[in-house]
């Protein structure tokens, strides 16, 4: 299985202005987060965090957000928006190639 991992800044975008959504949260490991941070800082070639990221495997390419959400609206359809902002947002580009979208709730409240 060949996984890489990209970050998706337009996508991002498009996922913060949805209705219930605070805050978006790094999306890949911590561990790995906090290693690129290190590295970036001692190379002084600073990154920022991925708050979408796609991610290539065998069975295709896999859309993953860690999303904070207030607690106004129940987190299942606070996540549904996002899941159908995100698979929207892929069949406007005309790039069907997304088999998986993955949302995380990182935060209520």
């Amino acid at each position: 299985m060949s996984t890489t991992t990209k970050p998706t800044v337009e996508l991002a975008a498009v996922v913060e202005q949805v209705p219930g959504v605070d805050e978006l949260y790094p999306a890949t490991p911590i561990l790995t987060t906090v290693v690129k941070q290190v590295v970036g800082a001692l190379t002084a070639k600073p990154t920022s965090p991925e708050l979408v990221t796609l991610t290539e495997t065998d069975e295709g390419l896999t859309a993953s957000v860690a999303i904070g959400i207030s607690d106004v609206d129940a987190a299942t359809e606070v996540c549904r928006r996002v899941y159908d902002t995100i698979e929207e947002y892929f069949v406007a580009s005309g790039d069907p190639a997304v088999t998986s979208i993955e949302v995380k709730v990182a935060r209520i409240g």
